[in-house]
């Protein structure tokens, strides 16, 4: 998830997977708790990148999209983008690289 500000949505999605008990979502954003503004793959179970700098998340998806079909796998790669940071020339970048590798 490149917009990492959506964190409370990924938490309760994450939550009502079972990666942690839905009762955590109550510590959302208090000091050191597992759930933080933005998601972190090092505190949160079941957060695969953590998030920061606008932009980066596509860049990401796209990594992890060329793995799996360099690995021959068949699973598909979902990045959600914020409407702010679509103006930023590594989100372009990557869109290109993406259909350029025909990445999925």
């Amino acid at each position: 998830m490149s917009k990492g500000h959506a964190a409370p949505i990924y938490y309760a999605a994450l939550a009502e997977s079972g990666y942690f008990p839905v009762e955590e979502l109550g510590t959302l954003r208090k000091i050191g708790c597992r759930l933080q503004g933005h998601p972190c793959r090092t505190k949160t179970p079941g957060v695969e990148m953590s998030t920061g700098s606008l932009g980066q998340g596509l860049s990401a998806a796209n990594g992890m999209a060329l793995a799996a079909k360099l690995d021959k796998k068949s699973y598909r790669v979902y990045c959600i983008c914020g409407d702010g940071e679509m103006a930023e020339g590594q989100i372009w970048e990557a869109a290109m690289l993406a259909s350029h590798y025909k990445a999925r």
